[in-house]
């Protein structure tokens, strides 16, 4: 007999709400980089942030502000110090569609989660026509494992957009590009200045930190005002980068709106940044007050709401002999998460209610069965959207020939075989339980015993 499974528990997080960070390693690459450069051929003031003479910055720098100087400095330390990234590649760095991929995917989601959905993304949607044909839930299953699936939801009707409406070319035009389906002032920015060169501006989180130390801009940096403040800031700069060409070619909007980011990423850390090895130290407001690591100011977080779930684990011996699990598709039109979506019954336990009564609602209400519940399975944590849910497991036994479908089944509920697994839009917590159940398979003694 299989001993009894015993409680345990899988830590698990949403994906960070930043933009790219980057290892110890990485930031260690991009300082060493940036401290190759020759005395002969570094700007002076790059050599004198290198020297350490810094602390000696004098505020008086600031009543002038050289927008041709400081993209010079910017665009000279970008060509040595920035990242290889797989968006950055020669066949991907100034193809719109590819960068609108990488754009939407690095929202909410960091530098080393993204490269390799990057990748296996455009592996099988290499165009923007062939996202745009693909169905949803295809686009789902690829997409598996980032989190955040609005964006994939956003990013499908915008390329069904770009089909439809401009014949598959994506729009050069600020304003066509923001027409399209989840795209937003940031992201339209990115896609129009790094593809096409034009002037357009960016703030996300990486770009509002690094001018809220080089303006010393105070107060929060979500607030209407400061936002109206980064984006002039922004539209200042970049506006400048015509002048600023006759003398580096490289301050274009296509280099320099990266190396904004990379900036932050690297050096205007949210922590402990590395202004000696900033290009762009003398410039900065809050390196010359000494308040660069007070700068910007923190942004209150919401409160953490917890919730505590069920779900259910059923199994049965299909026809052709293997073994199928009961699985359901959360509804595509509710305004829950996971829309669309594969997973185990779940329920949300309501105040008062224990695991098992809500277990039994969700057999007889939901799905309309009748099911006994056996032992606990297995107890996940995992975050999403400013919740933290306990998500306990419970084996549950229902008949073989049980016909699926109730008359207040809210979603569809089906059989599946643990290869069909691979072929579903599944929610990566959801994903490691059904790795973590099919490597400790449930023995029949353990499935009725309440």
């Amino acid at each position: 007999m299989r001993p009894k499974i015993k409680k345990d528990s899988i830590k698990e997080t949403s994906p960070k709400s930043s933009r790219p960070t980057q290892s110890r390693k990485a930031t260690q690459t991009a300082l060493l980089s940036h401290n190759t450069l020759s005395e002969k051929s570094a700007p002076h003031n790059v050599n004198k942030a290198l020297a350490g003479s810094s602390k000696q910055l004098s505020a008086e720098s600031q009543l002038t502000f050289d927008h041709s100087h400081f993209l010079q400095q910017l665009a000279q330390w970008f060509s040595t110090a920035q990242r290889d990234l797989p968006w950055r590649e020669p066949e991907n760095a100034h193809d719109p569609y590819r960068i609108l991929v990488s754009e939407v995917m690095l929202q909410q989601t960091t530098v080393t989660a993204v490269g390799p959905f990057y990748r296996r993304f455009l592996a099988r949607f290499p165009t923007v026509q062939s996202l745009a044909a693909a169905p949803l839930n295809e686009v789902l299953t690829y997409w598996a494992g980032l989190g955040y699936y609005q964006r994939a939801r956003n990013l499908h009707a915008c390329a069904q957009a770009v089909v439809a409406k401009h014949g598959g070319v994506f729009p050069r035009n600020l304003e066509a590009v923001l027409a399209l389906p989840g795209i937003g002032r940031y992201t339209a920015g990115a896609v129009t200045s790094i593809a096409f060169d034009a002037p357009t501006p960016i703030v996300d989180a990486n770009v509002a930190r690094v001018f809220s130390r080089l303006f010393c801009l105070e107060g929060d940096l979500k607030a209407p005002a400061s936002q109206r403040r980064l984006w002039q800031e922004a539209e200042n700069l970049i506006g400048h980068c015509t002048g600023a060409a006759k003398h580096n070619a490289d301050c274009r909007p296509s280099v320099i709106n990266p190396a904004l980011m990379e900036l932050g990423a690297l050096i205007c850390t949210p922590r402990q940044p590395q202004c000696p090895f900033c290009p762009v130290e003398t410039f900065c407001a809050a390196r010359a007050a000494g308040r660069e690591n007070e700068l910007p100011h923190a942004t209150p977080k919401p409160a953490v709401i917890e919730l505590q779930d069920v779900c259910a684990f059923a199994a049965r011996c299909g026809a052709d002999g293997q073994e199928e699990i009961l699985l359901r598709q959360r509804p595509h039109d509710a305004k829950i998460w996971w829309r669309g979506m594969w997973e185990l019954p779940r329920t949300t336990l309501q105040p008062g209610e224990s695991s098992q009564d809500a277990l039994h609602r969700l057999l007889h209400d939901e799905l309309g069965i009748e099911g006994s519940i056996g032992n606990h399975l297995k107890t996940l944590q995992h975050g999403v959207t400013h919740h933290s849910i306990t998500l306990d497991c419970w084996a549950v036994e229902v008949s073989d020939n049980t016909e699926l479908g109730g008359a207040n089944e809210p979603s569809p509920a089906q059989w599946h075989n643990w290869d069909e697994l691979s072929q579903l839009a599944i929610p990566s917590t959801m994903r490691r339980l059904l790795t973590w159940l099919k490597s400790h398979p449930v023995p029949n003694e353990q499935l009725s015993l309440l």
